[in-house]
C-alpha cells in the first residue's frame, strides 16, 4: 500500500511540475517527422507546452521567474523533440571514426538552437495571453516569422519546418502553392494554439469554446476542399512535353567514394547500371522519339571529372553507348576545379550529349547553397583543433548563377542536395524558366537513419510550392518521382543498387507563390504588425 501511494506521489509531482506537459509535447513533436512519426501527432504536438505558458500565466509570477521557468520547459520539449529528429548526427559521427561526444555535444547544440526558437513562441504567447482569437492570429504568424528567421539565421537551417510534416496529407499541403510550406505551418500551430485553449476552458471554467474551434475546422475544412480542387484540375492537366527518365542509385559506400583505391569498383557500378538500363530501354521500345535523360546522383564521379582524362574519357564512351539508337542526355553530379586552381573547385551538375557525332557538355550547374561543415567549415581553424575530421574536409566555391538546363524546348534547373530545403531558392529557379527540379544528393551519410527520409519529403513541397515534378537521383538514401501534385510516383529503397526507368510528361503552372516568394514575408509580417496594432488599439480604447 505505501509503495503504491508513494508512486501515486511521485507521479503527481511530476504532473504538477509541468515537467510532464514538456516532456509530453518534445515526444509528439518527434513523432510528427519521419520516419518514425504520423503527420496527425503535429496538429498537437504543441498543446501541452501552450497549456503550460497558459497555467503559468495564471499564477500571476514576476516576469524573470516566469521567464526563467519557460526556458526550462522549452528546454526540456526541445532536447526531447529536436533531440530525436536530429538524432541521426551521432551515428553519423560514429561512423565517421569521430569520438561519438563529439556527436553527442553538436545534437544537444543543434536541439537548443531550435528550442531557442520555442522558448520565443512561449514568451510571446504568454505575453499575448491567448484570451482571444486576434491573440490566437497573433501568435500563429508570430510562429510563421520565427520560421523564416530558421531559414535565413546562420546561413539557414530550416530542417524543422512544421508544415513539413504534412507531406503525406496530400491535401491539406496543396495551399503551399499559395501561402508556400509556411502557410500549412500556419494553419498547424494555429490548431495547436485553439486546442490548447479549448482544453483550458474546459479544466478551469467547465466549458466548451464551441467557437474557437470552428475556426480551425473552417481552415481546415477550406484548405481541404482547395486541396481536392487541385487535384482534380491537375490529375486533368495534359501536356505535350514528354521525356523518359533514367535514376541511377549506385550505393556507393560513403567512405569509398574518394578512396582511390575503390575508383574502378565505382566506374564499374555505374557502367553497369547505364548499360543495363541501356538494354532495358531497347527491349522495351522499337523506336524511342523522346529524349532520354540519365540523371546520376550528387559526386557519382569518383575523381575530377574536367581535370582527370580518364574520368572524362570513361563518361564520353558512356555518353556515345547511349546515344547509337536514341537521343541521350547525361545528367552527372561531380565536383570540379575553378579557374582559380587548385583554391577554387565547385560542387557541380554537368549536362553532356552528343551533337554531330561529338560528346559536348551543353551547361554546367554549380551549388549555390553550401552545407555548413559538409562543404565549407565557419571557423575552420578553431574547430580543426578539436575534430580532425573539419581538417579533412574540402572547402568548395559557392555557384553564382542560377542556372536552366534545355534540353530540347523542356528546361529544369538542379537542386544539389541540401538546397532542396531552401523554398525561395527553389522558386528562383522557376522563376527564371525552369519547368521542373532534380535534386541529386548523396545521403550515405545517414546511414538507415530518418535523416535520408527526412531529407526526401522537402521535395514534395518543392513540388507542390512550384507545380512541377521533381526527379530526385541520389546515391543512396531515396530516389524518385514526385508529380506537381507531391504524390511520390516511385521510390527506391536505402542501401540498394537500382534504376528506375520512367516516362514523364512534364506539366508545369506558375504559382502565386512561384511569383511571389521573395516577398511574402511581408504579407506575414505585415498582418502580424497589423493585428497587433488592432489589439493594442482596441485595449487602449476599451480601457
Amino acid at each position: 500500500m505505501a509503495a503504491g501511494k508513494n508512486i501515486k506521489s511521485v507521479v503527481a509531482r511530476i504532473y504538477n511540475s509541468m515537467i510532464f506537459f514538456s516532456v509530453l509535447s518534445g515526444l509528439l513533436l518527434f513523432f510528427s517527422y519521419p520516419k518514425y512519426g504520423s503527420f496527425f501527432c503535429a496538429w498537437f504536438c504543441f498543446v501541452p507546452i501552450i497549456y503550460v505558458v497558459q497555467l503559468e500565466r495564471r499564477k500571476g509570477l514576476n516576469l524573470k521567474t516566469v521567464f526563467t521557468k519557460l526556458f526550462i520547459y522549452s528546454l526540456v520539449t526541445g532536447l526531447i523533440g529536436y533531440g530525436g529528429i536530429f538524432y541521426w548526427i551521432v551515428p553519423t559521427f560514429k561512423a565517421a571514426g569521430e569520438p561519438v561526444i563529439f556527436g553527442v555535444i553538436s545534437l544537444i547544440v543543434i536541439a537548443m538552437y531550435f528550442s531557442l526558437y520555442l522558448y520565443a513562441f512561449c514568451i510571446y504567447t504568454f505575453l499575448t495571453g491567448l484570451d482571444s482569437f486576434t491573440s490566437i492570429l497573433s501568435s500563429s504568424l508570430f510562429w510563421v516569422l520565427l520560421e523564416y528567421l530558421q531559414m535565413y539565421l546562420f546561413s539557414g537551417f530550416p530542417w524543422v519546418l512544421l508544415g513539413i510534416t504534412q507531406y503525406a496529407n496530400t491535401k491539406i499541403i496543396q495551399v503551399a502553392d499559395i501561402f508556400g510550406i509556411y502557410g500549412v505551418s500556419f494553419l498547424l500551430i494555429f490548431t495547436n494554439l485553439t486546442i490548447s485553449i479549448v482544453a483550458n476552458n474546459v479544466v478551469y471554467r467547465k466549458k466548451i469554446r464551441f467557437n474557437y474551434l470552428a475556426i480551425p475546422l473552417i481552415l481546415i475544412t477550406t484548405s481541404y476542399l482547395y486541396g481536392e480542387v487541385k487535384f482534380l484540375q491537375l490529375n486533368q492537366a495534359r501536356s505535350d512535353k514528354e521525356m523518359l527518365v533514367v535514376l541511377l542509385q549506385g550505393n556507393i559506400d560513403q567512405y569509398k567514394k574518394w578512396d582511390r583505391k575503390y575508383t574502378e569498383e565505382i566506374m564499374n557500378k555505374y557502367t553497369s547500371l547505364i548499360t543495363t538500363a541501356d538494354s532495358m530501354l531497347k527491349n522495351k521500345y522499337d523506336k524511342l522519339s523522346v529524349p532520354v535523360v540519365y540523371i546520376w546522383p550528387e559526386s557519382s564521379v569518383p575523381g575530377w571529372l574536367f581535370e582527370e582524362k580518364y574520368l572524362y574519357d570513361w563518361v564520353n564512351e558512356l555518353v556515345k553507348i547511349t546515344n547509337k539508337d536514341y537521343k541521350s542526355y547525361h545528367l552527372i553530379g561531380t565536383v570540379r576545379m575553378g579557374q582559380n586552381r587548385p583554391v577554387e573547385y565547385y560542387n557541380s551538375a554537368a549536362l553532356f550529349t552528343v551533337e554531330n557525332n561529338e560528346v559536348i557538355v551543353k551547361k554546367i550547374y554549380d551549388k549555390i547553397h553550401l552545407v555548413p561543415f559538409g562543404e565549407y567549415v565557419p571557423f575552420r581553424n578553431i574547430l580543426g583543433k578539436f575534430v580532425r575530421t573539419v581538417n579533412e574536409l574540402g572547402e568548395f566555391s559557392a555557384g553564382k548563377e542560377f542556372v536552366v538546363f534545355d534540353i530540347e524546348g523542356v528546361k529544369f534547373s538542379v537542386l544539389i542536395c541540401y538546397e532542396s530545403i531552401f523554398p525561395e531558392l527553389a522558386a528562383k529557379f522557376v522563376e527564371k524558366g525552369a519547368e521542373f527540379f532534380v535534386n541529386i544528393t548523396n545521403d550515405a551519410w545517414f546511414l538507415k537513419t530518418s535523416a535520408p527520409y527526412q531529407h526526401f519529403v522537402f521535395n514534395i513541397s518543392r513540388a507542390v510550392e512550384n507545380r512541377c515534378y521533381v526527379l530526385r537521383a541520389a546515391n543512396t538514401g531515396i530516389s524518385g518521382i514526385i508529380s506537381p501534385t507531391g504524390k511520390v510516383l516511385n521510390q527506391t529503397k536505402l542501401f540498394e543498387d537500382d534504376v528506375i526507368i520512367q516516362e514523364v510528361k512534364i506539366f508545369h503552372n506558375t504559382t502565386f507563390y512561384t511569383k511571389f516568394c521573395n516577398v511574402l514575408w511581408l504579407l506575414y509580417f505585415s498582418m502580424f504588425i497589423f493585428i497587433n496594432y488592432f489589439t493594442f488599439k482596441t485595449r487602449w480604447v476599451t480601457q
